[in-house]
């Protein structure tokens, strides 16, 4: 909670025109005003998934429709600002958000497992679906679905769509209406139906101590 504080009130101080400290104390106020109030709808929308992390942000409601296991990381944030978040998951099935992930008005459906790495960024009407069933229903179709593995630090932009068995490598970009069938190779970018390398992105090495 403290390195939320902090976090917030570093991102108040850095607005242009660098506010007094009264004004960012009340610009503080309101932002964990409304940090609260997305913390209770998390709280609330998601209280039937099986691991739920210490912050979970919600804001407007998703639609919600869990018969397997629901795993959230921690400040995992699933906004509906554009059109409502859905989050399918099938009987026996298992979709798992990775810690940091952002989520705004995609489609998730998992007919038997979709998992989502930390630090994964989803855009509008994303459409990632382990299945031939494209959303429709939760029907018994396991024979039929392969997982979705979705590695951290991905971007899929909006309208794209992940298709059953697919995984996206680390760092990934997926592009504005891409259809993605094959493997998605770690810090690439790919676009187009069926979707193509377009290039790759440089991968910044850690320094050595």
């Amino acid at each position: 909670m403290k390195s939320l504080l902090k976090a917030e009130w570093k991102r108040i101080r850095q607005r242009p025109g660098k506010p007094f400290a009264l004004l960012a104390l009340l610009l503080l106020f309101l932002r964990l005003s409304h940090l609260l109030w997305s913390f209770i709808q998390g709280r609330y929308y998601f209280r039937k998934a099986n691991q739920l992390g210490t912050f979970v942000f919600t804001r407007k409601a998703p639609y919600v429709r869990q018969q397997g296991s629901m795993n959230l990381g921690n400040l995992v944030r699933i906004w509906s600002n554009i059109n409502p978040t859905h989050l399918l998951i099938g009987k026996d099935a298992v979709l798992s958000i990775g810690d940091r992930s952002y989520i705004n008005g995609a489609l998730i459906s998992a007919t038997k497992k979709v998992e989502i790495g930390a630090n994964c960024y989803i855009a509008p009407m994303v459409q990632i679906i382990d299945s031939d069933q494209f959303g429709l229903g939760l029907q018994n179709q396991k024979e039929e679905a392969a997982a979705i593995i979705i590695e951290e630090d991905a971007w899929l932009a909006t309208r794209c769509l992940i298709t059953k068995g697919v995984t996206i490598g680390k760092g990934a970009v997926v592009a504005v209406g891409a259809v993605v069938t094959e493997d998605v190779a770690p810090y690439t970018v790919v676009a187009g139906a069926p979707a193509k390398l377009i290039k790759r992105l440089s991968v910044r090495e850690p320094k050595k101590l």
